[in-house]
């Protein structure tokens, strides 16, 4: 074999394990931003705050906007949006949840976009589960649905939430179901923001459709 083609085979070679060790990367990185969406799921069952706010970036972007709830924005806005005594009121300014609260949200069909640059991302996820929250001074089995539109940042080599935007379309009565009651709005916290402009609280039924964060994988568009 010939040197010039010896070369070129070598040049081949090495472009293709770029090329597998780029697939790698990101293939490494979906997967890590998919485990840490189900962490977040799981920590919410029972609102380990502490868990909850160790998933979040420390940059200034970071925010939680939970469907009309208002925008937390910054650390210590977002720290205070998972305090359960000022999130969930109707508990009497409880610090913890307590044995009989149940709050399942089960991440699904997840569509994660990795940018080019390997340093951030966004997820859309259908949640989908049950809860037993205090409505009307009792507690009452919901069911409830909804879909988040998420980024997230790699700091450190660690992928961290950057932002949470959630848009609930039912939180009904599990006895009722919702055709009969379609949502039953959290009481609000205390010290809440006003809701951000951006804000699109549409729950069942509405033709509304939550913006999609990536352009359609056949044509483009």
């Amino acid at each position: 074999m010939k040197t010039g083609e010896l070369k070129a085979q070598v040049i081949a070679l090495e472009k293709t394990i770029d090329t597998l060790e780029a697939r790698l990367q990101l293939a490494e990185d979906i997967e890590a931003v998919k485990k840490l969406q189900r962490a977040y799921g799981y920590y919410l069952e029972h609102w380990q705050e502490e868990e909850i706010v160790g998933l979040f970036s420390h940059s200034p972007e970071v925010s939680v906007e939970i469907h009309d709830t208002g925008l937390y924005q910054g650390w210590e806005a977002v720290g205070k949006s998972f305090h359960f005594e000022d999130h969930y009121t109707a508990f009497n300014g409880q610090k913890a949840s307590p044995p009989e609260f149940l709050h399942i949200l089960i991440p699904r069909a997840g569509m994660v976009h990795i940018d080019p640059d390997s340093k951030r991302a966004k997820g859309r996820w259908y949640g989908f589960g049950l809860a037993a929250l205090n409505r009307g001074g009792k507690l009452r089995p919901l069911i409830g649905s909804g879909i988040w539109e998420n980024e997230y940042v790699k700091e450190d080599g660690k992928w961290k939430i950057l932002k949470i935007f959630w848009n609930e379309i039912i939180a009904s009565p599990l006895e009722e179901g919702w055709v009969k009651t379609p949502y039953i709005a959290n009481p609000p916290a205390k010290n809440q923001p006003p809701p951000s402009p951006n804000t699109h609280p549409a729950t069942y039924p509405s033709g509304y459709i939550f913006p999609y964060h990536y352009k359609n994988p056949v044509t483009g568009r």
